[in-house]
């Protein structure tokens, strides 16, 4: 009798999942489901084990809905899953804001190079009940797009240069190929610090940098110690040209159909996810660093002659040229920042 019931509940399922042609929803029984995310970092890496943070406090918190992750890009690249979501393909990913400006372009404006100055403001930045610019363009965002952002992360750290040649001024970069996330804040990050910018995604990049298809990369030292980057960069240059931030989103119509406990629940998945993953870059930080050392990589700061001015000032004029329509924004956040 348990095995007929069984069975039926089973062949339940699959008529359901077959209903939905191939939704990203799918119907486990009477009323769990499961809803597929999109993680394009290792489970290993800091991103990884913070995405898995948001996974087991759904898990552990709701009887209704359950995170099935993929990691590895298994379902595509970052903008992949951006897509993904959009499509119905996939039900939730975090991107970077930059990576949502192709659905709603004001979204890039967190992910401008120097609009904070340290991991303390970039948190500040993320606060989503207090700071109205924020809470502006994501209301407009999700009306363009039909995405609904239930959260965000705030990275403590900033991301770095690396090259196999030492760099203190934007000269020292030129002609220089650079990977960069493929967005149009990133590159104008490279471009900002002297660099020629080549868009290649996160899952590509450590192999270009081993094959020289790319000299250098921009990323925070959790990335560099994850993906043990000293294999294939020497020197790590700390410009600290932008403190990353991420969203996490899900379609309009996939959070209508959520009750509101569930709801809530990946709100509150969405901070735990937040809080750990900032505590343990802020924890972690000059473990991170020696790591680097210890590996063989040599770290030039502003004391070794850095020229963090001349990063500034180059990436500024840049950003005055390109972005000059969001200067209203730029003013409204340095009074919020108190800057």
């Amino acid at each position: 009798m348990k095995m007929k019931k069984a069975a039926a509940m089973c062949l339940a399922a699959a008529m359901a999942a077959s209903m939905l042609g191939g939704s990203a929803v799918t119907v486990m029984a009477e009323e769990a489901r499961v809803l597929t995310l999109a993680q394009h970092n290792s489970k290993e890496s800091t991103n990884g084990q913070a995405t898995q943070i948001f996974v087991d406090y759904v898990n552990d918190h709701s009887d209704t809905i359950q995170i099935e992750p993929y990691y590895n890009g298994e379902l595509g690249g970052i903008q992949e899953a951006v897509e993904g979501v959009v499509m119905g393909t996939i039900d939730i990913t975090h991107s970077s804001f930059a990576q949502l400006s192709s659905l709603y372009q004001d979204m890039e404006i967190f992910s401008i190079p120097y609009l904070v100055k340290n991991g303390e403001d970039n948190k500040k930045l993320m606060d989503m009940e207090n700071n109205p610019v924020l809470s502006e363009i994501l209301e407009n965002f999700q009306a363009a797009s039909g995405l609904t952002c239930f959260g965000t992360s705030a990275s403590y750290e900033a991301r770095q240069l690396t090259c196999n040649f030492e760099v203190k001024t934007p000269d020292d970069l030129a002609g220089h190929k650079i990977r960069s996330i493929t967005n149009d804040v990133y590159t104008l990050a490279v471009e900002g610090l002297g660099g020629t910018p080549v868009p290649i995604d996160w899952t590509e990049t450590p192999t270009a940098l081993s094959t020289g298809t790319v000299e250098g990369q921009e990323n925070p030292y959790s990335t560099l110690v994850s993906y043990q980057l000293w294999d294939c960069q020497k020197y790590v240059m700390e410009t600290n040209h932008i403190y990353d931030s991420s969203v996490g989103i899900v379609s309009n119509s996939l959070w209508e159909s959520l009750s509101e406990e569930d709801q809530q629940v990946l709100k509150d998945a969405q901070k735990a996810m937040a809080d750990w993953s900032y505590n343990t870059q802020k924890d972690n930080q000059e473990e991170y660093r020696q790591t680097c050392m210890d590996n063989g990589m040599t770290i030039i700061t502003a004391e070794d002659g850095l020229d963090i001015d001349a990063f500034k000032s180059r990436t500024d004029e840049l950003k005055s040229k390109k972005y000059e329509k969001y200067q209203d924004y730029f003013t409204r956040l340095d009074e919020y920042l108190g800057y």
